[in-house]
């Protein structure tokens, strides 16, 4: 079996286009925690939490390309919802407990 390094991978994956198509995944900078074990390739993508159902065929995509490579016999994809997200207008609308007591 090849030995698949992390470069590998993330030069495979820089042949998927992000989200607004204006860029690769990779320099966009939405790839993280990538892993290699046993052949399989573990990794996420970070995208905003309010589009993650609609770039489900992203991490499709990024699956796709990166189990073509000689020696991968797996990929798992995380899409992983953007943290930055929760501190819009949505989380300002979250109501705070009444006080208690009264």
């Amino acid at each position: 079996m090849t030995d698949v390094s992390k470069e590998q991978i993330l030069d495979r994956l820089r042949t998927v286009r992000g989200p607004d198509m204006e860029d690769n995944i990779v320099d966009l900078g939405l790839v993280s925690d990538v892993f290699i074990a046993d052949g399989k390739a573990y990794f996420s993508i970070t995208v905003p939490a309010e589009r993650a159902r609609e770039l489900d065929p992203l991490r499709a995509a990024a699956e796709r390309v990166v189990r073509e490579i000689p020696g991968i016999t797996a990929a798992m994809v995380a899409l992983t919802a953007d943290k930055r997200a929760a501190t819009g207008p949505a989380a300002a609308r979250a109501p705070s407990p009444p006080p208690s007591g009264r």
